[in-house]
């Protein structure tokens, strides 16, 4: 009787132990779904041509850029993991003898988009005797990071750009503009001590303030079925096996609090995709008062500069020659 019972307890615990490595199983697939759709959001491929229908809502004349400014191919290996951040180094309309001391904006163009996709804004600052290096997000344009992660890894792409201008002269002015998921990028890279020393100035155009929140909105839209918190719980964990880090650890405002470089950000009430309270939780964290907040009513995600392109272009001079000029 004692074996038999001691046979049915062994039976019962191996049971158990096959319906929770099943149940590790199962979270783990569906952490790993979570995690395949949160990380590759865009393709080289569906980014490949992606500015064409841009210029065409800017009224943007490619030939015409090209030849009104000097434009050289740079590419840089990431200090991260070895890949291409490819980017055009663009000289000032004014600057025929290609002189690299003059102050730069390094442009960072959201989701979706690639680094032709920040030419109008180039335009803009190229004409003002800014020089400009566009270059291409993780999985964006030519840029064959396998990764998206809202900012997070994104960051040190720009972090070496940021050095490797720094490396060419050490007393240029070095302005960052990020849109919406390059905001984001630029956001979090202001979190680093060293960037800190080396930016003299940050723009964040209807930035992306956290990733949790981004996931969260995208999950509910899609109905699956299964419990919010537990996709978000799976996902995480394993974000957090593959990449190193948690949904929280790409939460902006942890970066922008630390921050002692002037921010201007741009947002819009009518924006549905990076919601203007994203703008607002950035803009609080930041511990400083050398910040702006410029919102609009009306604009919807990442069209400030074409609903309002006089008020968008006179707050960014503006705020520069308050705070570096």
């Amino acid at each position: 009787m004692k074996n038999k019972k001691s046979f049915i307890k062994r039976l019962f615990l191996i049971f158990l132990l096959i319906i929770l490595l099943a149940a590790l199983g199962i979270s783990y697939f569906i952490g790993h779904q979570v995690f395949l759709g949160s990380t590759q959001l865009v393709s080289n491929e569906s980014t490949a041509t992606v500015q064409i229908s841009y210029w065409e809502e800017n009224n943007f004349d490619l030939e015409l850029f090209k030849k009104s400014y000097e434009i050289e191919k740079v590419e840089l290996e990431s200090s991260l993991d070895g890949h291409i951040i490819p980017a055009d180094y663009i000289y000032a309309k004014d600057n025929k003898e290609k002189d690299r001391s003059r102050d730069i904006v390094i442009l960072v163009h959201g989701l979706g988009g690639n680094r032709l996709t920040t030419y109008p804004f180039a335009e803009f600052f190229l004409d003002e005797g800014y020089n400009v290096i566009a270059y291409d997000q993780r999985s964006s344009g030519e840029n064959t990071a396998k990764y998206t992660t809202f900012g997070y890894l994104e960051s040190q792409d720009l972090r070496d750009y940021i050095k490797y201008v720094r490396n060419e002269n050490k007393n240029n002015k070095i302005i960052l503009w990020g849109m919406s998921f390059g905001g984001a990028t630029v956001g979090i890279a202001l979190g680093d001590e060293e960037i800190n020393e080396l930016v003299d100035l940050a723009i964040l155009d209807c930035p992306i303030s956290n990733m949790r929140y981004m996931l969260e909105t995208e999950m509910e839209e899609m109905n699956t079925g299964i419990p919010l918190g537990y996709l978000l719980f799976t996902g995480n964990i394993v974000n957090q096996l593959k990449l190193g880090f948690s949904y929280d650890d790409a939460d902006v405002t942890k970066y922008t609090s630390k921050t002692e470089v002037p921010v201007l950000i741009f947002n819009s009430k009518n924006d549905l995709v990076t919601p203007y309270f994203m703008g607002e939780d950035i803009y609080n964290s930041i511990s400083h008062d050398n910040k702006k907040l410029v919102t609009v009513p009306d604009s919807e995600h990442a069209e400030i500069w074409i609903d309002y392109n006089d008020k968008y272009k006179n707050e960014i001079l503006d705020f520069i020659n308050t705070n570096i000029r």
